[in-house]
């Protein structure tokens, strides 16, 4: 059955692709390979290129080490596999002969550059793409599966997320907390990614994305805990912002403004508004309030087999929210040498508003 349901998204892209008139899709990220053939490859230097034509059978040109990772797809598709010291570029080069030569093909994100100067090289009359419009038409509204997958994904989020919070004290640092949550998450049956979390205490909260190190947490520091893992290749992203001792009039002021921006932005979902109003909802409040030049990122972004993916959510994206779109809300406020806060939640687009995959707990912890 779970094949079926992988052979069905590559048909899908079948016919996007027909009535696109694009020859053939072809695919090397590891993210679309678990969308579409459920293996997330090891993303290494060895070639690895699913190729998805509008019409026939679709071609994977595989390292011979990995090709018992797509045995169950042997059916399915016409499999070439390479040994280490023979050229895979070959390979690509013969599947293109198989393509129609009037019609253009697509390159995913992935395509490593020299496959594209190969193909330019050796077709100098083909017309290449970089694009991948085909696949996330699909991969952005999510299907009933999907969305248990992320619940699931979420609920170790949020359990994993308790201890780490419970272990931030002075003289701990950023990446004994770390520690824990990447415990917490492999307990659980989750897979860190990123591999390493985000905290960021006191000053380092300022930079969204700080890398974790030695500093030792202390008293008066606002933390910042970053922090998701991948389920069965779909993810989790949560962030909240704690307190180590009592907190001074500015910090408050800042949390509370960014809880209500989060809280302001969540209440505005439903179909059919454009995505760039949840951004213009948060931003808005917090630069009423005087911090908006110390929001410097977008509300959010997409989440599925990346974490990071279509939709994102920037005031000038006027596509209009769907539903089954999943999607971060994490407004900011970052004040340099002094402190960060954040607060992260996870949703899915439903009719009735949003569908909360993570759901601890918003109010300011004091530890």
């Amino acid at each position: 059955m779970e094949i079926e349901m992988y052979l069905n998204r590559i048909r899908h892209i079948q016919e996007r692709l027909s009535l696109q008139e694009i020859g053939a899709q072809f695919f090397s990220a590891v993210s679309n390979f678990a969308y579409l053939l459920g293996v997330r490859p090891l993303g290494l230097e060895r070639l690895l290129l699913l190729s998805i034509p509008g019409k026939g059978t679709p071609s994977l040109i595989v390292p011979k080490l990995s090709e018992a990772e797509f045995v169950d797809f042997v059916p399915h598709l016409q499999i070439s596999a390479w040994e280490d010291g023979e050229d895979p570029l070959m390979l690509v080069r013969a599947e293109v002969k198989q393509l129609p030569t009037d019609l253009p093909i697509s390159l995913d994100h992935g395509v490593p550059a020299r496959v594209v100067l190969d193909l330019l090289h050796a077709f100098p009359f083909l017309a290449v793409r970089i694009e991948e419009n085909a696949i996330n038409s699909l991969r952005v509204s999510k299907d009933a599966s999907e969305i248990q997958l992320l619940q699931q994904a979420g609920a170790i989020a949020d359990a994993a997320i308790a201890p780490a919070i419970e272990g931030c004290r002075s003289g701990r640092t950023e990446l004994e907390i770390a520690s824990i949550l990447i415990a917490s998450l492999l307990q659980q049956g989750a897979e860190p990614d990123p591999p390493m979390p985000i905290v960021a205490s006191g000053p380092n909260g300022a930079m969204p994305h700080h890398r974790t190190g030695h500093r030792q947490l202390v008293e008066g520091d606002a933390v910042v805990i970053d922090f998701g893992g991948r389920l069965n290749h779909y993810y989790s992203d949560i962030t909240r912002t704690i307190h180590l001792g009592e907190p001074d009039p500015e910090f408050l002021r800042v949390y509370d403004v960014v809880r209500t921006a989060h809280a302001k932005a969540l209440a505005a979902i439903k179909p059919g508004i454009p995505l760039g109003e949840l951004d213009i909802i948060a931003r808005d409040h917090i630069a009423r309030a005087g911090y908006g030049p110390y929001f410097n990122h977008r509300l959010g972004h997409g989440l599925g087999v990346d974490v990071h993916e279509e939709p994102y959510l920037l005031s000038s994206n006027r596509e209009p929210l769907r539903t089954g779109m999943c999607f971060s809300i994490e407004p900011g406020v970052y004040l340099p040498g002094r402190f960060g806060v954040r607060i992260e939640d996870c949703v899915i687009v439903q009719d009735t508003g949003p569908l909360l995959l993570t759901w601890f707990p918003t109010d300011l912890m004091v530890k």
